[in-house]
């Protein structure tokens, strides 16, 4: 019994991607979808959605449903100022990228621009978005430090391909 333990802890500690997942809610009231995140990540509710950060402090995302493209707007706007005013970090808005894409059957959109922070250094700044039924939307914001940045992409992944629309 003491291997088996010592073996799936070993297990989990070299590969963290397959760490288990708890299914998050959004919102938690009325869930309009669900979403696995890494227990690693420590996934925690906010007012409006849920924050969660890879082991590493690599990765950093914030979930959230909005009920239209204005209110969506309106969190790109507020993060931003967030992120500029409260944490210094310097967007560079002359590497704006868009891109619609598709993964596991699911649409999405995304905006991302490169930036910096003294504290964290360079690193991708974005917003992901997909619709989950009712016209509402799931808003992810993320913030990927370009250091090390390989060791969260395959966990981003999976997080992003779990998200299930609730009936």
């Amino acid at each position: 019994m003491k291997h088996t333990l010592l073996a799936a802890t070993l297990v989990l500690t070299l590969f963290p991607a397959l760490a288990p997942a708890g299914t998050v809610k959004l919102p938690e009231d009325k869930p309009a979808t669900t979403v696995s995140i890494p227990d690693s990540w420590e996934p925690e509710a906010s007012d409006d959605g849920i924050l969660a950060e890879s082991p590493d402090n690599v990765a950093t995302i914030y979930l959230e449903v909005v009920a239209d493209e204005k209110q969506m707007d309106s969190v790109i706007e507020e993060s931003l100022k967030w992120l500029t005013e409260d944490h210094e970090v310097r967007v560079d808005a002359a590497t704006k990228e868009t891109k619609d894409f598709e993964d596991s059957g699911r649409k999405w959109s995304r905006i991302s621009w490169s930036g910096e922070s003294k504290e964290w250094g360079p690193a991708v700044i974005g917003f992901l978005f997909t619709e989950v039924g009712d016209g509402k939307v799931l808003t992810i914001t993320y913030w990927i430090s370009k250091k090390d940045s390989e060791k969260s992409l395959e966990t981003l992944g999976k997080i992003f391909s779990s998200v299930k629309s609730v009936p």
